[in-house]
């Protein structure tokens, strides 16, 4: 299979998962709920599932990054380029993250939202020096980070290290929002482990790319069911891996849910196996794909979001924004803010999961031309800038 073919996978996997993503973030704006949706004993099944769902994103979309980032170092076939490439983008990406999407998120520069974008930017930082260690051990790295870094969870390292360093904990391991001044808020939602370590394990994977057809798809079906296999066994035995208990309740459904609940803000153990596992088998399956039926439209629409993933990312927040707050100012008088108490709502908001879905569709579809337009302007123009979005 030629690399062209092989990035075909890569990107429809990729615009699989953005869509996704923005049904978390169209959810956010559109049906802002008083309860957390993964919290089992105020939620619905609806409402879990379409917050569940999205969960595949954000790992999947770091790890595919660790990918593409070997892919691009076979290309140029230079560390040195392939360093260069990371650092710049890396650095590129915590700009955009500092400045332009943290002000999409509420429209106020007083906010600081560290995030997915932030977090990316970070680990490529990161990746730039570790290219240059053999890639058994950058696997030895990942893995134990990402099996070991729920050993640190306890309070009691925390205060090993002391109040003065509570803001490095925070950065490495702890979300947290935090006054920097009486004007400036920090929201640090991804910390950043053990993030780079997904993107570090993504890049000794790829060379998986080197191989024949039959022989990836089969690892990476391996890989996947292992990986869910033991995300099911140290769950349900409570042994290791989330700081969420696993409970069986008389409801059936609640049980399954209990399951599913895993903790993303660090990504614990579990919930990178959960995500990770099964993003390994549909990236086989989609190999599959798009050697027996390469010509299938939805392919194809997918591809596009999946060719141009940080133009769509810093397109997307606004116009969901946008649009949500113009629908609460004509629907109910003024804005309905997701950092806001329910207490402020307006008396007449109801949260409805029916509108969130349906506002997902319509803006997808409105987000789909400007990104197929941004993706051929980007393949023929030989603009720097373009080369960063």
């Amino acid at each position: 299979m030629s690399d062209k073919h092989r990035l075909i996978s890569l990107d429809i996997l990729r615009g699989f998962i953005i869509i996704l993503m923005a049904l978390d973030h169209t959810r956010h704006y559109w049906a802002i709920t008083p309860f957390m949706p993964t919290d089992i004993e105020n939620t619905t099944p609806a409402w879990f599932f379409t917050r569940w769902v999205t969960h595949f994103c954000a790992p999947l979309f770091v790890f595919l990054t660790g990918i593409s980032a070997y892919l691009y170092g076979e290309k140029v076939q230079s560390k040195l380029q392939l360093r260069n490439y990371l650092l710049s983008r890396g650095l590129w990406l915590v700009f955009l993250e500092l400045t332009v999407i943290s002000f999409s998120w509420q429209f106020a520069f007083d906010i600081v939202f560290l995030q997915v974008i932030w977090v990316i930017g970070l680990s490529m930082i990161i990746l730039a020096g570790l290219i240059y260690l053999p890639l058994s051990w950058i696997s030895v790295l990942a893995i134990t980070v990402i099996a070991c870094h729920n050993l640190i969870d306890d309070d009691h390292f925390f205060a090993v290290l002391g109040p003065q360093f509570s803001w490095l904990w925070h950065l490495l391991h702890v979300p947290t929002a935090a006054n920097l001044t009486t004007e400036w808020q920090l929201f640090i939602v991804y910390p950043l482990m053990p993030w780079f370590a997904v993107m570090a394990l993504g890049y000794c994977i790829a060379p998986i790319f080197k191989r024949d057809s039959t022989f990836r798809c089969k690892t990476f079906l391996s890989i996947g069911l292992i990986s869910i296999a033991l995300f099911v066994l140290l769950k349900i035995t409570n042994f290791y891996g989330d700081p969420k208990p696993f409970v069986e309740y008389t409801s059936n459904i609640k049980t399954f849910m209990s399951l599913l609940n895993n903790t993303k803000y660090p990504p614990s153990l579990l919930y990178l196996l959960m995500t990770i596992g099964p993003g390994l088998i549909l990236l086989a399956l989609l190999e599959r794909l798009t050697q027996v039926a390469p010509t299938r439209p939805w392919l194809a629409w997918l591809q596009v979001f999946g060719g141009v993933p940080l133009f769509y990312y810093l397109i997307h927040i606004p116009v969901i924004n946008l649009s949500a707050q113009i629908y609460a100012i004509l629907q109910y008088g003024r804005t309905v803010q997701f950092l806001d108490s329910a207490d402020n709502w307006p008396a007449l908001y109801q949260p409805n999961l029916w509108l969130a879905y349906s506002m997902w569709i319509v803006l997808t579809i409105l987000l789909y031309l400007p990104c197929k337009h941004y993706m051929v302007t980007k393949r023929t123009s030989q603009h720097l800038l373009l080369k960063y979005l």
